[in-house]
């Protein structure tokens, strides 16, 4: 039958090892490096059915694990940076680019650290921004909704992503 028909792939640490290495040199977008080896780890995680408790498949796991990690401080480096700059120039698209990319912990774990960096006045400034802009946003939903109790961001006109990021950075400037 040929739903059966199969190939045979072998892979030794040392050949993971310098695929890796060519992977994260052959690219400049972290992004997609850092998804090439998750989706790798994947793979052979998947497909190693019988291997999984052999020396070599260990081996090369922790190797894709390493260079995975790598990229993923490399990302996080890059999305702070990019974040900072969005902060400081009071960019909501690029707010909203960073927290759409990242899950709710990593946008609040580089946020953080980038706020932790700012002055009192700088803090008070996007304070200030993030209520202003978040309490216009809501306001031009509502009377686009028609609605008391519902917003129409799409109507008003304001894209929910941004309107997430400036949230999220409001509550993080607004401690309970």
């Amino acid at each position: 039958m040929p739903d059966q028909e199969q190939i045979t792939l072998k892979i030794s640490p040392p050949e993971m090892e310098q695929y890796c290495k060519e992977l994260c040199r052959g690219s400049a977008n972290v992004s997609r490096t850092h998804a090439s080896l998750i989706a790798l780890e994947g793979f052979i995680t998947r497909h190693a059915a019988t291997d999984r408790f052999s020396g070599p498949y260990h081996k090369i796991i922790h190797t894709i694990q390493q260079y995975s990690e790598q990229t993923r401080s490399q990302l996080l480096k890059e999305y702070a940076a990019n974040l900072n700059s969005g902060l400081l120039q009071k960019e909501p698209r690029e707010l909203a680019r960073i927290h759409e990319s990242m899950s709710r912990n990593g946008f609040d774990l580089i946020l953080d650290s980038t706020v932790k960096q700012y002055s009192e006045t700088q803090l008070q400034s996007l304070k200030s921004w993030a209520d202003e802009w978040c309490q216009q946003a809501e306001e031009k939903a509502l009377k686009a909704s028609g609605f008391p109790d519902a917003f129409n961001f799409k109507g008003a006109g304001i894209a929910l992503d941004e309107y997430r990021a400036m949230c999220e950075l409001k509550r993080k400037l607004n401690p309970l």
